[in-house]
């Protein structure tokens, strides 16, 4: 039975340990790229008997193994994964499709892009109030800044670190929303968790009104450790009451100072998380962080058997292709392939040195090549079942890293007195929107 997530009643030590201990003991599905399982061996690891009860299953089946189902017939030990699967899947609370938004902000945006716009503005415009300077953290190209002042007239400031993009975004609020300039602008600023002060300026400089009034941080796409930083301003800050993000590209985190990047910055960065990893070998790298960036089971469960079998012979191939190349050396696929099918694998795959020179295939990598095809005549079969068990993990990697934010975030307040209402909303649509989480906090004024 899944668990339902409710801050402040949740028990993150159980679900850490659990979690932790489950991921450590089947890391060998997901602690090397996608690129390089054959060159590690990953295959080989490959339970016989798993092999065995995905070549019974039929694609329905296939498709309905990371959503829980599981066929009685097949070998114990993995029923008790997809079993130990179901313990750890988390419900959170799930936001309802909004039509808010003005279409003038349709042009140029892909519709998953338009979908988080959307919601996430009329998430934010019930949450927080015109008195209220919103800050948009990575504000991009301004999509959400303009929407939140179109849809709920709401004050603004823009904040990204890309030069260009800042002046892309006024060039666009000048041509699509030129009655929005006194309410939206955009600064160019490089946000540190100790910058707040300098954003402040920014406000008194960009907006004529009295700002004795409280902030809020907003996100659309608070990238890597961005969500972070949000976060711990946030938390440090009095007048900074409201904080409403979506994080994205888990695997972009900073690593630490080693230089395996075994070990990140930012994450864990809650104490009950860090005690759980250490109990355990570690499964963590960036693999794992970017298994939780991965699509979920949403797109999944509608593969046809044609989708599964291109999938994962390509999968299969570039692995095989990364397996025989050098160290130094690199590859990229070629484009414009003709449909023929006749030729070598590597025929579809340039090779090039750190220059980026092109480099021809050795009669020696030909024969590495069909020794390891020989090795695995069903590897693009095996590839699928590779990513249908990653599919599998993927929500727990990323439950693992959200709810360490919000236990940081909790316990983190207590600690400073402060209290706040928290809440991991999700978008209903993920099968659009694969990253559709949004952390919600609110600082509660405990004086009144």
């Amino acid at each position: 039975m899944p668990l339902e997530y409710s801050a402040h009643s949740f028990n993150y030590v159980d679900y850490f340990q659990r979690a932790t201990a489950f991921l450590s003991e089947h890391r060998w599905i997901f602690e090397q790229s996608n690129t390089k399982f054959v060159q590690a061996g990953i295959l080989d690891a490959f339970p016989r008997t798993w092999i065995q009860d995905f070549k019974r299953a039929n694609n329905e089946e296939l498709n309905q193994i990371p959503l829980g189902y599981v066929n009685e017939a097949w070998c114990d030990d993995f029923k008790q994964f997809l079993r130990s699967v179901d313990s750890l899947s988390v419900e959170y609370e799930r936001k309802c499709d909004s039509l808010d938004g003005n279409p003038a902000t349709v042009k140029g945006i892909s519709p998953k892009k338009l979908y988080e716009i959307r919601n996430l503005t009329s998430l934010i415009g019930d949450i927080c109030e015109p008195s209220e300077t919103l800050l948009d953290f990575g504000s991009g190209l301004g999509y959400l800044s303009q929407n939140l002042h179109s849809a709920h007239q709401l004050r603004v400031l823009g904040l990204e670190g890309d030069p260009y993009r800042v002046q892309a975004a006024q060039q666009r609020q000048m041509k699509l929303f030129p009655d929005s300039q006194e309410h939206v602008k955009y600064v160019q600023h490089c946000i540190l968790e100790e910058s707040f002060p300098q954003i402040q300026d920014s406000c008194k400089l960009a907006f004529s009104e009295d700002l004795n009034s409280t902030y809020a941080i907003v996100g659309l796409h608070a990238c890597a450790d961005l969500s972070i930083t949000a976060i711990n301003m946030f938390l440090s800050h009095d007048t900074i009451t409201k904080l409403v993000i979506m994080p994205c590209c888990y695997h972009k985190l900073e690593c630490d100072s080693d230089s395996n990047c075994a070990k990140f910055r930012n994450f864990p960065i809650s104490d009950p998380l860090r005690d759980a990893t250490e109990m355990v070998s570690n499964f963590i790298g960036r693999p794992f962080l970017r298994l939780g960036c991965q699509q979920t089971s949403a797109r999944w469960r509608n593969m046809t058997p044609e989708e599964h079998a291109a999938h994962g012979l390509a999968m299969f191939e570039r692995s095989l292709v990364e397996a025989i190349v050098e160290p130094g050396h690199k590859v990229t696929k070629r484009k414009n392939l003709s449909n023929s099918g006749s030729g070598s694998i590597l025929d579809k795959y340039q090779l090039c040195d750190e220059a980026g020179s092109e480099l021809k295939w050795s009669d020696q990598q030909y024969k590495e090549l069909e020794k390891l095809s020989e090795k695995y005549p069903d590897g693009s079969q095996l590839a699928e079942y590779l990513t249908c068990l990653q599919t599998c993990l993927q929500p727990i990697c990323e439950n693992l890293i959200l709810l360490d934010r919000m236990c940081h975030i909790e316990k983190e307040a207590q600690s400073r007195n402060i209290t706040v209402r928290c809440k991991l909303v999700k978008f209903a649509n993920d099968k659009l929107s694969p990253r559709c989480f949004v952390i919600i906090v609110e600082k509660i004024n405990t004086d009144c």
